[in-house]
């Protein structure tokens, strides 16, 4: 306490900005504020989205890929869906419409998935339905060029901000609210994870194939780590898996696993992981598919873009 008291004493090096003027006294009842809304939805479907493992990237390069990635594809979707709102800040974005235009709400994040995981990005999302506002302050008016600011509200936001940190893993999490209201109105499938619910955003296996691909090789990669089961990114990868395989009923999925596993650098230990996590009787589930996992291994060419793709994230090792 008594070193706080002296710290106290001393002066500040760098004073606050000052501004001339007075002080007055204003009742309260007499304190006014000003219409700022631009957008105003009672009822919205509003998502929010988050680039993982963003803030442990070390690479200024994956940096500004990673940022540039991330909003192209909703810019692309702006210019089909004009009555979204899109709002993008570093790795970071909302989108929000009336709840008439959900259909093209749910289409327009779809799209951005299957482009971010073209390029190798995993983006986690939480959907939920609630008011919607976004204001313009007065203060903007009094700010310069180099000042720029954006005000987000309503319960939506506020919810999807919440179910969309609920979860692991690059998938679109939503509440019982949201994830009813799709599954009544369009006859959207709602998976369960871990006790959460998540609106599937493809089931395309050509998609799948790059998701699971580059998930499944970036979780070998931390099963070779002594520290491997505190890594912050691994049950992020292994829901990924789980989705991509129960995402579809095709079987290529499921080939993929295996032929993966049977990379001839893939370490033991990694395997053994891998297997067990999966449930998968090795050698015995590897032998039906053994003549085209031998095919597939002859694919220099798609293996290595594969590899290239998950070796992409430098927040991994």
């Amino acid at each position: 306490m008594n070193d706080a008291r002296k710290s106290l004493n001393k002066k500040l090096k760098i004073q606050p900005m000052k501004r001339t003027g007075r002080l007055i006294k204003v009742p309260l009842d007499k304190i006014t504020v000003p219409d700022t809304r631009i957008v105003d939805i009672p009822e919205a479907v509003v998502a929010y989205f988050d680039v993982l493992g963003f803030s442990r990237k070390k690479s200024i390069k994956d940096f500004e890929i990673t940022l540039e990635d991330f909003l192209a594809p909703l810019a692309i979707a702006s210019t089909s869906y004009p009555d979204i709102r899109f709002n993008v800040f570093s790795d970071c974005a909302f989108l929000a419409a009336p709840l008439e235009k959900a259909k093209d709400l749910l289409a327009s994040i779809r799209f951005a998935f299957t482009q971010w995981i073209a390029d190798g990005i995993l983006v986690r999302g939480g959907i939920a339905i609630g008011q919607y506002i976004e204001n313009r302050s007065v203060a903007l008016k009094m700010a310069s060029k180099n000042f720029s600011g954006n005000i987000f509200a309503g319960s939506g936001v506020v919810d999807s901000v919440k179910i969309e940190s609920s979860g692991c893993g690059a998938l679109l999490f939503t509440n019982e609210k949201c994830g009813e209201f799709y599954r009544k109105k369009f006859g959207e499938p709602i998976f369960t994870l871990n006790n959460l619910q998540f609106l599937g955003w493809s089931d395309d296996e050509g998609i799948l194939y790059w998701f699971l691909g580059i998930s499944l090789l970036r979780l070998l990669k931390i099963y070779d780590l002594k520290d491997w089961k505190e890594h912050p990114a691994k049950n992020h990868l292994i829901n990924n898996l789980k989705y991509s395989l129960n995402a579809t009923s095709s079987r290529f999925l499921v080939f993929l696993t295996f032929a993966i596993l049977s990379l001839p650098d893939i370490s033991s230990k990694a395997r053994k992981e891998a297997v067990n996590l999966l449930g998968i009787k090795d050698p015995d589930d590897f032998a039906p598919y053994k003549s085209h996992i031998d095919q597939w291994l002859k694919q220099k060419e798609d293996i290595g873009f594969l590899r290239y793709m998950a070796n992409s994230d430098s927040s991994l090792p």
